[in-house]
């Protein structure tokens, strides 16, 4: 690659950037400048926009922005980049540079180029679609070098905000909350990437979700891995995605593969599942036991890190009771302040019940959350139940049942356990 063409780009961004924008809730810290400042989370959650809010802020240093996705620097390698460096100089008076790499994921290598503008003291900001480009198999040298914040699609309060709901202490006691209430099933069946919540037209919305789908199994699945088998990768997708809110077995996918008569090896289904966690279309969610093996060797249960793919790719209706279950799984994974999930799990009791969440705290007890729709006279006793006996067996006071808006307080066998609307727990100032 020549330098015209990476001048190309710098100028392109410079002429192109968005005029319109909206904050985000998530704030960095007082950050070092001997680290990267990595930005990862699923495709379209608004990345690149929050780097871009960033850009505009910089008034005593010149920003450089580089979007790796751009078709002129397809085929960029890591010998490429240092022609950034230099085109920027020759671009711009400044030598006092802030970089931006967005999805530098694409150009193998990228690591210790990120290193090297440490090493020449620019603030460098990253950010990256895919949660191994911060895991152990990347180069050595960028271990400890990098600072990763996750940031998925908006919160239920950013949507509120975005939808231009303010929001203060009176609110729930106020007329506003009718339209909470409806701005939150919308908030449960349309998602919270950001383009679809502005997108006022429902076909629009419906292919912007068809055009994400597309995006994450053939340039994030296929493409990077190499698979030759295009329909077996289209195909776990979608069955994993039907599968929102429930366990997933490798067998009985197997078994679903070989009544289709549909050919494929372990090997792909393996890399296709590891691959389709890396770039946050799913997540797998594991048995809570004291044990570490029966937890790991445990079904997973499936979550989506977005509604959207329910209500426009999912095969049947959407239940919503599973739908705000997967609401919740979201927030519970923005909460824990991780790139990865490492404290949310599900629980049976002894005697076969469950709950939906168990959630881990170091040097605590868990918390317990069950999700329910609506408590009816037909779940009632089993939502209770589940959830009372996993409060006992795991020596926890109270509990959570998450609903779309009913509330009451319940006394369960000398334990506690608090009925809530989803909408409200969603709002916490934590959230």
């Amino acid at each position: 690659m020549d330098i015209d063409t990476v001048k190309k780009a710098l100028l392109k961004f410079e002429e192109t950037a968005p005029k319109d924008t909206f904050e985000r809730a998530m704030q960095l810290p007082e950050i070092p400048f001997d680290k990267v400042i990595a930005i990862v989370g699923p495709r379209r959650a608004g990345k690149s926009y929050y780097l871009y809010n960033i850009y505009k802020k910089q008034a005593k240093k010149k920003p450089v922005f580089i979007n790796f996705e751009d078709n002129i620097l397809k085929g960029m390698t890591g010998s490429d980049l240092n022609l950034i460096t230099e085109s920027a100089k020759e671009l711009f008076e400044s030598g006092d540079f802030v970089f931006f790499l967005d999805e530098i994921q694409v150009v193998e290598g990228w690591e210790n180029f990120a290193i090297s503008l440490l090493n020449w003291h620019f603030r460098t900001y990253a950010t990256g679609s895919n949660s191994r480009m911060l895991s152990s198999d990347i180069a050595t040298s960028l271990r400890g070098k990098a600072l990763p914040f996750l940031l998925l699609p908006l919160s239920f309060r950013e949507f509120l905000d975005v939808k231009g709901l303010a929001l203060d202490a009176k609110t729930q006691y106020s007329s506003k909350v009718y339209r909470i209430k409806r701005l939150f099933r919308e908030y449960l069946t349309h998602g919270g990437f950001p383009e679809l919540v502005l997108a006022k037209d429902i076909g629009l919305k419906n292919r912007l979700v068809n055009n994400y789908f597309d995006t994450v199994i053939y340039k994030d699945t296929i493409e990077r891995n190499s698979i030759s088998n295009i329909k077996l990768a289209t195909t776990t997708a979608k069955y994993l995605l039907n599968l929102y809110g429930n366990p997933f077995s490798i067998a009985a996918y197997e078994n679903y593969l070989k009544s289709n008569k549909m050919p494929y090896s372990l090997e792909d289904i393996y890399t296709i599942l590891g691959t389709l966690q890396d770039i946050y279309f799913v997540s797998y969610v594991k048995q809570y036991a004291k044990s570490f093996k029966k937890s790991e060797y445990s079904k997973s249960k499936i979550y989506l890190f977005d509604t959207s793919y329910i209500t426009f790719l999912a095969s049947e209706t959407a239940d919503m009771g599973r739908v705000l279950e997967n609401a919740v799984f979201i927030e519970l994974f923005r909460r824990q302040n991780s790139i990865q999930n490492n404290g949310i799990y599900y629980y049976k009791t002894r005697s076969g019940k469950e709950c939906d969440f168990i959630i881990k705290k170091k040097a605590k007890k868990p918390a317990a959350i069950q999700a329910c729709y609506r408590l009816t006279e037909k779940n009632r006793k089993r939502e209770i139940e589940g959830l009372a006996e996993t409060l006992q067996e795991l020596g926890i006071k109270e509990g959570t049942i998450l609903t779309y808006d009913q509330q009451e307080k319940i006394q369960k066998n000398g334990k506690k356990i608090n009925v809530e609307p989803a909408w409200k727990w969603l709002l916490e100032s934590n959230s």
